[in-house]
């Protein structure tokens, strides 16, 4: 069961994916919400001294991407197209 967010502004990746599919005009097919992410290696720490081996991870594009099956997030765009 999915927490309630304490931030009106925030949106589960359902509904991200179903808003998606509207914004896209997708009207068939299995979609998921996609994440794509950035990677970067290098050393960090709070201080020169304390510098260690690490990565950062950021967020650099949502989207969507066909799925392959039915998961629990998956959007059938022909559903929503009928609502």
């Amino acid at each position: 069961m999915e927490q309630p967010s304490t931030n009106p502004h925030m949106l589960p990746l359902r509904e991200l994916g179903q808003l998606l599919v509207r914004h896209f005009e997708l009207k068939e097919g299995l979609w998921d919400v996609a994440v794509e992410f950035q990677l970067a290696v290098g050393t960090l720490g709070p201080s020169p001294e304390q510098v260690l081996p690490g990565t950062m991870v950021g967020v650099s594009k949502v989207g969507l991407s066909r799925a392959g099956k039915v998961g629990p997030l998956t959007i059938d765009a022909s559903q929503l197209s009928s609502e």
